[in-house]
């Protein structure tokens, strides 16, 4: 199973989760005055959201998949650092600097760029130093994903090291459990909070599939489907979601390990070439969509003015371009600038495949 250097199902997986992260948003910004007013879907997209409860959850397992052999080895954080710092930054950086530049010149209705030193830290470095929005308000996702990326240094660098730290990360999360509302992200509220705990089930998730009986292992797809449809269900009947925020983890998990096991067995269908492209790139679609269905949603609506659109065709146009938008961007910018940045990191060290 270790061999294996790409699991198809899980980029699908990724190109799913940004999927449901624009539809959900798209939703949001239809009931805006500027816009349509009204609420489109929301029945359908209003848990969009748990994208990135399930992003974080394959982060974990990706980095323990892509860097399991590095643990204890420091010899190799370096090459280690290059990677994931390709792979985050440049196009980060590429797209938070046009953002920047656009808000400057007096587009975006609602957008802002930061107006403190540590506004500018924050977005420049991906650190979380005191509460403001993002430009590309996404980005507080990479806050933590940065941080996971850093405590996993520390287990390359030793593997007792790593393991205190990370632990110890894990029980604070767990013991300390702050949620922020949506607009009140503080240091205390995104370095310990309870979505941490979700990269160390994506990682217990890669253990169960290297270690597991196949038979048990590809058995936690429907178990985590199962699973997930039970959460739903009782958030729906009222349960807070702070309550019921690992019990998602755990069915991702569930979810990831079962699709690797079942894509290792030969039992996956590894050809869904549009949904492979959109896992590809579902990191340009996820930074960039909040801009392009803002554009795209008030061409929409100024066409309508003057053809017989209806609302839902508007929703369906706005979400498909939004979609389109980010494999365009994908495939433009983002796959040709990091493609140069690996062969400029590794010009003395050739592997830096993700």
């Amino acid at each position: 199973m270790s061999g294996q250097k790409q699991l198809y199902s899980l980029q699908q997986a990724r190109g799913l989760a940004a999927i449901a992260v624009v539809a959900f948003h798209l939703s949001i910004m239809m009931t805006l005055p500027r816009y349509l007013g009204q609420e489109l879907f929301m029945d359908y997209t209003r848990r969009g959201n748990l994208g990135v409860d399930f992003f974080f959850v394959l982060s974990g397992f990706i980095i323990i998949f892509a860097h399991s052999r590095d643990i204890d080895h420091p010899e190799r954080l370096r090459n280690y650092l290059a990677r994931r710092f390709v792979r985050l930054f440049p196009v980060y950086w590429l797209y938070v600097g046009i953002f920047c530049a656009l808000v400057a010149m007096g587009f975006g209705t609602s957008a802002t760029i930061p107006d403190t030193f540590g506004g500018w830290i924050s977005t420049i470095a991906l650190v979380r130093l005191d509460r403001f929005t993002f430009p590309i308000a996404p980005a507080w996702t990479l806050v933590h994903e940065l941080a996971f990326y850093l405590v996993f240094a520390l287990l390359i660098v030793g593997k007792r090291l790593g393991m205190a730290v990370f632990g110890l990360w894990m029980a604070a999360c767990l013991l300390l459990r702050p949620y922020p509302d949506y607009d009140d992200w503080t240091s205390w509220t995104t370095y310990f909070s309870p979505l941490n705990l979700n990269f160390l089930v994506g990682m217990l998730a890669f253990y169960g599939w290297r270690h597991g009986r196949p038979a048990i292992v590809k058995s936690m797809f429907p178990a985590g489907l199962l699973l997930l449809a039970a959460v739903y269900v009782l958030e729906s009947g009222g349960m807070p979601y702070s309550q019921l925020q690992i019990a998602y983890a755990v069915s991702f998990g569930l979810l990831i390990a079962g699709a690797a096991a079942l894509e290792s067995a030969g039992q996956w269908p590894s050809r869904l070439r549009l949904l492979n492209l959109i896992g590809d790139a579902s990191y340009s679609i996820y930074l960039t969509h909040l801009a392009v269905m803002g554009l795209l949603g008030k061409i929409a609506i100024k066409i309508a003015e003057y053809l017989p659109i209806s609302q839902e065709l508007i929703f369906l146009l706005v979400f498909v371009g939004t979609i389109v938008g980010g494999c365009l961007a994908h495939l433009i910018v983002e796959r040709p600038l990091i493609t140069a940045c690996r062969r400029r990191v590794s010009s003395k060290k050739p592997a830096l495949a993700t």
